[in-house]
């Protein structure tokens, strides 16, 4: 057991200098011993249960042909086991030392969901993001850190949100051949988090860093609610009510609008229905706007409203 320990130990080690190395750790963490940090991590691996067996250790291998595989094929998958432990407590304390980064994180994956401009994978344990349909170069050196924020603050003054981020990104990615194209989610997430402090530091009237990248998801989100309600549910109400296309069309642009205001720019109180159908409806009276549109749209974004608030929720 004690081989054991000591095995375990030494890959994570290895693996928290390796990130230490290359800028991958806040500088809260990379300051710990990491000696010690190396124990933390993979602690909980050695729990026992009330027979005295390692249980996450057991279940894990469990799951593999151990009888079949050669001493190689098992250390590799222990060191597998061992980088993806290691990689979830260091999110884990990012999150309790920096909750920004978590955010930006966790947006930075949505935003790869929503426009699968890159790929992410899974490289000794640690979630990586490529240029989809990009040729990786793996094979080339990682860029340094302070290299890969000088070229993106060329394009970037960190009013950008996180899709537009990730595009800037993207395009140096693309573009240069120098140099490795797959880069470490957490390094990246750093990177932006370090271009959206600046401007926060220096722009106090503006958003804040921590809502900047926020801004920009649930703009997409609202659109993307909005058309998804429009093409389902919706289409259905407008042929109940014999609703034309062109009106629907019309409804739910007001009805986004109005969820930008309400939600983002928090000004729903001076939002008017019918102000906002008379511009995408010029020459609708009020008389013929309560009469035929005013409930109906009102309807459609009470539905939209509840939809949008649900998927704010689960993604930011």
């Amino acid at each position: 057991m004690k081989e054991l320990i000591f095995l375990c130990r030494k890959i994570a080690l290895v693996h928290l200098r390796r990130k230490a190395s290359t800028g991958r750790l806040l500088h809260e963490i990379s300051s710990m011993p990491l000696d010690d940090l190396a124990i933390d991590c993979i602690a909980d691996l050695f729990q026992r249960d009330c027979k005295g067996n390692i249980v996450q250790i057991r279940s894990y291998f469990e799951g593999l042909p151990v009888k079949k595989m050669s001493d190689e094929d098992i250390l590799s998958h222990l060191r597998r086991l061992i980088f993806s432990r290691v990689n979830q407590s260091i999110f884990r304390i990012n999150n309790e030392i920096d909750p920004s980064l978590g955010k930006i994180i966790r947006n930075i994956k949505l935003a790869i969901q929503t426009l699968h401009n890159f790929d992410i994978k899974d490289r000794f344990g640690e979630n990586c993001i490529v240029p989809s349909n990009c040729v990786s170069l793996e094979h080339l050196p990682v860029v340094e850190n302070t290299d890969l924020e000088r070229a993106l603050r060329k394009s970037a003054n960190g009013s950008e949100s996180i899709p537009e981020m990730l595009a800037i990104l993207s395009r140096y990615l693309r573009e240069q051949e120098e140099h490795s194209r797959i880069l470490s989610l957490t390094m990246t997430a750093l990177i932006f988090r370090s271009i959206y402090a600046d401007r926060s530091e220096y722009n106090t009237d503006e958003i804040q860093a921590e809502d900047q990248f926020i801004v920009g998801d649930a703009k997409s989100i609202i659109h993307d609610v909005c058309l998804k309600i429009k093409s389902g549910m919706g289409m259905k109400y407008a042929s109940k009510k014999n609703i034309d296309l062109e009106t629907l069309g019309k409804y739910f642009d007001v009805i986004e609008d109005n969820l930008y205001q309400t939600i983002i720019n928090r000004d729903g109180e001076k939002f008017s229905f019918f102000e906002c159908m008379k511009l995408v409806m010029p020459g609708v009276e009020k008389e013929e706007y309560c009469k035929r549109h005013k409930s109906r749209i009102e309807y459609l974004h009470r539905i939209t409203q509840k939809s949008v608030i649900k998927e704010l929720k689960k993604n930011i």
